[in-house]
């Protein structure tokens, strides 16, 4: 029975591409032996006459101010503009920090094809400059029907940093001391690259994306039909930069810091008017550490005591090119290929000294010195082909993007006792491929009526080779490769329309997922379809009041990591052992929002309701043969709730002074069992519940000191969190930034401070009938950190085109 569903299922796909390209896509080409017209010319300083070079010069006709071309100026401030129709014409010269200039009646005759103009002189003009500041103050945070829309260039405190530092300040999302991103709680959530998922792991892409390249980021708890279902808590969405202006524009960032902390960007663009080329690289040095603590309690036969103390140091150095090329075939027909490579290192240094007693006239001493070792290479290439329609919002999108990474990773550990001294090396190889294929088509229908549907593929492979090595043998139940494979393809379709105030989607996807993973002569195969319908409303109380209602069903998948069923050294006290036989999450998503403004101030509240079922679970037990080894395995535990209400306030105290403030308070419970680890040999279940009362707090303050200068306050507050088997301490962070402009806004300078008082801590407990463990980790902070930023011309940038919002172009 599968496989004739699945045989119609691929029959039903392929007449759907072939409907959906059937569309006529390149118009019938006529040839032309009409002789075009030239405008040339230099620009000039007015008072020093000095040549202006990266001036902006645009063409428009006379008559209805129609936009026919743009170049810019060379070196010697001279600039052409050729393949002019004739006809009468003006230009339009601008460049930051002067006065625009205007050239009327341009005449191109066939009798005068030529036209050069007298010197063009720009002056100075401070107004122009004012108008270059963006107002932050109007959008912190945008709220659509089904995302909040977050600008990067409102987050003063994440200047110079990655997409982790401007989610430090996000509701919906908490940053933990060491950079790990939760949404609403739970890291069961997907990245997506303007649309598109990625080989590489949600933490990666992250820590790796620099602030200076993100135009938006947009955080999505609840998705539509029209995005894949991976991520039970929900997507993030990172929206990359293109720039607007005609001509050549970029910019230069570099920010040094504390703790050998380090970050440059660069961007470059030239945009003429059918074609775009950009080109950006960067570098950056995340280094942290600080002091680090663990208390282990054995209870189980004799009691006993196993206590670390040390030091942890950690440094990962990252870079990469960036590259992407926009051409306009025609009106209705627009391509783009994008590319980037990038590597990074991250180097781990763990010095821990532990002692174990069962009594305090009976310690033994251990030395463990632990040299961690990853390096990461990535590639990715994306193709997408546009075509339009006549009717405006009328068209299809298609997107093939291939990616790939090689990722090595060696963990050297040396411990010595007082009877005996040990070298182990476990080392990891991992190559991983992928390949997406969407198609997503969009029709406008009548009365604020629109009907979406789509097609996507994907493809991802990972083949690991894992070893371990203790002094000098090879140990081979810690020595085996494996290998994962899943594909999916899915179908989608939503339907937006309009009744008086309420305006509403539905949509239904369908996806079917191919898995196999292969380890040690095992072998393990999953098929099967799933439905992930939703569901959005939004109702006008007011003209700037609104209500929305919204639903969605979700899954989270078990990774390939997790479902290796064989035995992992992570350590001399610490394994881990997958789980082949594990059951995806489903997750089941309900939101109710309202939203309103008073005057310069708007207020949003949420309340939201999350099930997971099936809820994997990491779990840690004693192993049975040896009790001062922690198992950590993966298992469906059972079904947790989440219920919490968001609120989000953005205040204008003054003309000067802006505070914004978001609370979470939620509640949480998880009801289930688990089983002992896979070395006992006992299948026992121990049942649990928990619950607790969770809230966060983020406050920011938004002084405007003067017309050049801003600060700002941020203060976060994380209160303390538990799961199956533990929990987590509150947590309080304080940060600072400065920021002051140079030289006719070219140059801004932020100075930034974070963790002021040191009080950033975080702190893990874990416990069962056999056990109780604490890990504590101390950050070393303050830090401090200087960031600076050159404009080139006049940059600005605006949101590029990514899959799944093709439907609002």
């Amino acid at each position: 029975m599968h496989s004739s569903i699945s045989t119609s299922m691929k029959r039903l796909i392929f007449l759907f591409i072939i409907l959906l390209s059937t569309y006529p896509i390149f118009a019938t080409k006529t040839t032309n032996t009409e002789k075009f017209g030239v405008i040339n010319g230099y620009i000039k300083d007015m008072k020093s006459n000095a040549s202006i070079e990266y001036a902006t010069v645009s063409v428009f006709t006379q008559d209805d101010s129609k936009l026919i071309d743009g170049t810019i100026t060379n070196k010697d401030g001279f600039f052409e503009i050729k393949k002019l129709r004739a006809g009468n014409y003006y230009i339009e010269v601008s460049f930051i920090g002067y006065e625009k200039k205007i050239v009327s009646d341009i005449a191109i005759r066939s009798y005068k094809r030529e036209n050069k103009l007298n010197d063009i002189k720009l002056d100075l003009s401070t107004k122009a400059l004012q108008e270059i500041v963006v107002n932050s103050d109007k959008d912190a945070i945008d709220y659509q029907i089904d995302k909040k829309i977050v600008p990067v260039s409102n987050q003063l405190s994440a200047e110079g940093g990655t997409a982790i530092n401007v989610l430090e300040t996000v509701p919906s999302v908490s940053v933990d001391v060491n950079g790990n991103v939760s949404l609403r709680g739970s890291t069961d959530f997907t990245v997506l690259l303007d649309g598109r998922p990625s080989v590489r792991s949600a933490q990666e892409i992250l820590s790796q994306i620099p602030t200076s390249q993100i135009e938006n980021i947009e955080i999505i708890t609840n998705p539509s039909a029209k995005y894949e279902a991976e991520g039970g808590a929900g997507i993030i969405n990172i929206i990359s930069k293109k720039v607007s202006f005609k001509g050549a524009s970029g910019f230069l960032n570099l920010s040094p810091g504390s703790h050998e902390n380090f970050a440059s960007t660069g961007m470059f663009n030239f945009k003429k008017k059918k074609s775009n080329f950009y080109l950006g690289a960067n570098y950056n040095v995340r280094a942290y550490g600080g002091k680090r603590e663990n208390f282990k309690t054995i209870f189980s036969g004799p009691q006993s005591y196993l206590n670390a103390f040390g030091k942890l140091d950690s440094k990962d150095k990252s870079h990469k090119i960036s590259s992407a090329y926009d051409f306009e075939i025609d009106s209705l027909n627009l391509f783009s290929i994008t590319a980037e490579i990038g590597h990074s290192t991250m180097d781990k240094l763990d010095k821990l000294t532990y002692e174990k007693y069962e009594t305090q006239d009976n310690i033994l001493i251990d030395n463990s010195k632990e040299a961690t070792n990853d390096e990461l290479n990535y590639y990715v290439a994306t193709l997408t082909y546009l075509r339009k329609f006549n009717k405006k919002g009328h068209q299809l999108n298609t997107l093939i993007d291939y990616s790939g990474k090689t990722f090595d990773k060696s963990i050297t550990n040396e411990n010595q006792s007082e009877t005996e001294n040990n070298t182990y090396l476990s080392s990891i190889e991992e190559d991983a491929k992928g390949i997406v294929i969407s198609s997503d088509y969009t029709l406008p229908l009548a009365g604020n009526g629109k009907f979406e549907a789509g097609y996507q593929y994907l493809s991802f492979d990972f083949n690991r080779d894992r070893s371990f090595v203790e002094n000098t043998s090879i140990k081979p139940n810690f020595s085996k490769p494996s290998d994962y494979k899943k594909t999916i393809q899915s179908l989608y379709t939503t339907y937006s329309g309009k009744l008086n105030k309420i305006s509403y989607q539905v949509g239904l996807r369908a996806e079917h997922l191919n898995r196999e993973i292969k380890y040690d002569g095992n072998k393990s195969d999953l098929n099967r379809w799933d439905l992930f319908p939703s569901f959005h409303s939004q109702m006008s109380i007011s003209k700037v009041s609104k209500i929305s209602a919204s639903y969605s069903r979700r899954i989270n998948r078990p990774s390939s990591g997790q479902l290796e069923g064989f035995q992992i050294w992570n350590d001399v006290y610490n394994r881990t052992i997958g789980n082949p036989e594990l059951n995806p999450e489903l997750t089941n998503s309900f939101e109710l929002q309202y939203n309103t403004k008073i005057g310069k101030h708007s207020f949003s509240l949420t309340s939201y309701y999350r099930s997971n079922e099936d809820k994997i679970e990491r779990i840690k037990t004693l192993s049975a043969i040896n009790p001062d080894v922690i198992i950590s395995s993966y298992q469906n535990v059972g079904t947790d709730h989440g219920l919490g209400l968001e609120a989000f306030t953005n205040i204008s105290i003054s003309k000067w002074w802006r505070y914004l403030m978001s609370v979470d308070f939620s509640h949480y419970k998880i009801d289930g069992d688990y089983t002992d680890s896979a070395d006992s040999g006992s299948t026992e279940k121990h049942k649990f519940s928990t619950s607790s009362n969770n809230w966060k707090i983020i406050s920011v303050s938004r002084f405007k000191l003067s017309k050049l200068t801003q600060f700002e306050l941020n203060l976060k507050y994380n209160s303390k969190t538990k799961w199956a088997q533990g929990e987590q301490d509150d947590s309080f962070v304080t940060t600072m930034s400065l920021k002051h402009s140079f030289f006719k806004r070219k140059l801004s300078a932020s100075f930034i401070v974070t963790d002021v008082f040191n009080t950033a801590d975080l702190s893990k407990s874990y416990y069962n009938n056999d056990y109780s463990l604490v890990n504590n980790f101390d950050r070393d902070a303050p830090t401090f950190k200087l960031s600076l930023s050159y404009k080139i011309n006049n940059y600005k940038s605006v949101k590029r085109v990514k899959s799944t919002d093709i439907g609002n172009m």
